[in-house]
């Protein structure tokens, strides 16, 4: 069998169903039989093997360690028969910035590997490249949408707006009704089984820390793979529902004339034509002139709404007067009460003022102001018809880091103490150099990758300094040595030992601090700061054993890390796999059981029946 993380089938499948969904008045029928399709799953695990969590425990406590072309049939003929049974979640807890914790579901192996076909087949119905159902305004959980997407469309495409309404749902994915967004998904598909599928993962319910049995009553299961695709399906009524107000509120070509610029404006007009432009009331005209808009910002002939929408976070622009701020802000939360059954948080959704006052979206700061480092240039056309280039007198979205926010944030990871002075990161003293250098390049880099289009991007150079000596200190800890004897020419770096010779690994620091306001990414993974390397590597499900090359009853054998290490350092089977640099193999159901046992402990490269690393025929 070759590999099929490419299959056609399932690619001409998922295509069919996407040029369809590009009308978006299109429903769908004879879904379900496509998720008891055995490439289908075997493209669903492909996905899924190398990602982090794939071998952390469901309620059944099993991981994908062991999964084979024997599961693989096993689920489809449950999935055909209609005696598939999704199992209760795991939950667990994690901790959260403030303090809290947020609770998240672990599903059983299966389970997910049925999820990601019901994620694709979503995904192709509501997200089609070829014409999305999901509005623009969206941006959370989507390909080629990020944090950096909506923060993107503010800023370019907000300018003039007078009052933020900063919107935040309480609970929202713990408090989705299950019957209400199942009657969603209708408006799209009709497929009664399909639906069912859905509704099953909705209700199976979670084991709570004492094991017990707990009902879901509401939420999509947190952590579940269709759970972000369900949310945005979920949230989408609430897009449509801001357009709507859109049509309903928003009026007039253009804005008048501001009376004030006009009067400078005409006076500025009569000075010159006296032949005084080199004068100092021509100069003072000219200068007030360039801080007042052209057109009335109190025009109330003149409204326009403006939407974003990032998960369950929302932000509203309004061009208008305060009263219809107010008014947006109460009408969303009684549509989101009485459609969606959701609440509004109080204490985050707020009114601000675009040119007093701070916005708060998505990690950053946001008003209206002027950027000083990048002035907006404008094309203009004087008397004689010429057109020149000048600096617009309009004000500008502005968008800033936080600098107390992160200095908070580093604290409670323990890079540094609440006033940010950096203190050694205790936590990761006892890993490998190497890999404590590549911990805090990877922080650095995704904390300065995020906010590089801020405005005040100068300042970030404070978070890179804090992360530079908290490793500093770390490593002065972890080899009892004064902290400058750390650094060696202005850098941190430590030297790795190959085979194939010695390799120098760098902390990350940035050197361009000039400020790029156009420096958006669309990658999905600017909105993590990764924390670690992850090594993807190519399944051979359906595979041979390449212990013994036993085709028969092969499963894959899972380990949870390829950790850099030499040889020498690990025990047992896990040395061939650090060989092989490999988190799965294929092995038969009898080598998989010796594996467990020890008995392979002893086996060496050399005596696999073939190297997994090279791609097989047939």
């Amino acid at each position: 069998m070759q590999e099929v993380a490419g299959n056609p089938k399932v690619l001409e499948r998922l295509e069919v169903i996407r040029k369809l969904n590009s009308k978006r008045e299109w429903i769908n029928d004879e879904l379900y039989r496509l998720t008891s399709k055995e490439d289908m799953l075997i493209v669903a695990y492909e996905r899924l093997k190398s990602k982090p969590g794939n071998m952390t425990t469901g309620s059944d406590s099993e991981t994908l360690d062991g999964f084979s072309m024997r599961t693989i049939k096993e689920l489809s003929q449950q999935l055909r028969t209609g005696t598939y049974r999704p199992k209760p979640v795991r939950t667990t807890y994690i901790p959260k910035a403030n303090g809290k914790k947020r609770k998240l579901g672990i599903p059983s192996p299966k389970d997910k590997v049925v999820q990601e076909v019901v994620r694709m087949i979503l995904e192709a119905i509501y997200d089609s490249p070829h014409g999305a159902y999901f509005h623009e305004s969206s941006h959370g959980f989507r390909r080629q949408h990020s944090c950096h997407t909506a923060l993107q469309e503010v800023q370019t495409q907000w300018t003039g707006v007078t009052w933020f309404v900063e919107g935040d749902i309480k609970a929202c994915f713990d408090d989705i009704d299950h019957e209400i967004l199942l009657g969603i998904l209708r408006k799209k598909i009709k497929d009664e089984r399909f639906i069912t599928l859905i509704g099953r993962f909705l209700k199976a319910g979670y084991l709570d820390i004492d094991r017990v049995l707990k009902n879901s009553l509401a939420g999509t299961p947190q952590g579940g793979i269709i759970s972000p695709i369900l949310s945005n399906v979920y949230l989408h009524e609430l897009d449509e529902y801001i357009e709507q107000l859109q049509r309903e509120y928003e009026k007039g070509r253009q804005r008048r004339h501001n009376p004030e610029y006009h009067r400078l404006a005409m006076q500025r007009l009569r000075i010159a034509k006296e032949g005084k432009t080199g004068t100092k009331q021509y100069k003072a005209l000219t200068k007030a002139l360039r801080e007042l808009p052209s057109g009335d910002p109190n025009d109330n002939g003149y409204i326009r709404i403006r939407y974003v929408r990032y998960a369950d976070d929302w932000l509203v622009g309004v061009i208008g007067p305060h009263k219809l701020a107010e008014e947006i802000k109460e009408k969303v939360g009684n549509f989101l009460k009485t459609r969606l059954h959701l609440t509004l948080s109080l204490e985050k959704t707020r009114i601000t003022h675009a040119k007093s006052e701070e916005a708060a979206f998505l990690g950053f700061k946001i008003r209206l102001d002027r950027s000083e480092k990048s002035l907006k240039i404008t094309k203009s056309t004087n008397g004689s018809g010429r057109t020149f280039a000048r600096r617009s007198t309009g004000m500008q979205v502005v968008l800033r880091a936080p600098m107390d926010k992160l200095i908070k944030r580093l604290n409670e990871k323990s890079f540094c103490d609440s006033k940010g002075t950096p203190i050694p990161k205790k936590g990761w003293m006892f890993l490998d150099e190497d890999q404590i250098i590549n911990l805090f390049s990877s922080v650095n880099r995704g904390l300065l990758q995020f906010y590089r289009p801020a405005d005040n991007w100068a300042e970030m150079v404070r978070i890179q300094y804090i992360l530079t000596f908290s490793l500093a200190k770390t490593l002065a800890m972890k080899r009892q040595v004064p902290m400058p004897r750390v650094f060696s020419n202005g850098e941190i770096q430590t030297i790795v030992r190959r085979k194939d010779g010695n390799k120098a690994i760098k902390f990350y620091q940035n050197k361009d601090w000039k400020v790029d306001r156009q420096a958006f990414t669309e990658s999905e993974d600017i909105d993590l700061v990764q924390m670690a390397a992850r090594l993807r590597t190519r399944s051979k499900l359906g595979f041979e054993c390449c212990i013994c090359g036993d085709p028969k009853e092969v499963e894959m054998h899972h380990i949870r890390h390829v950790r850099k290490m030499t040889n020498s350092k690990a025990k047992g089977f896990a040395r061939i796999m650090a060989i092989l640099n490999r988190k799965q193999v294929p092995v038969c159901r009898a080598c998989h059981h010796k594996i467990h046992t020890g008995k392979y402990d002893g086996l060496r490269l050399e005596e696999l029946a073939y190297d997994p690393r090279k791609p097989r025929k047939g």
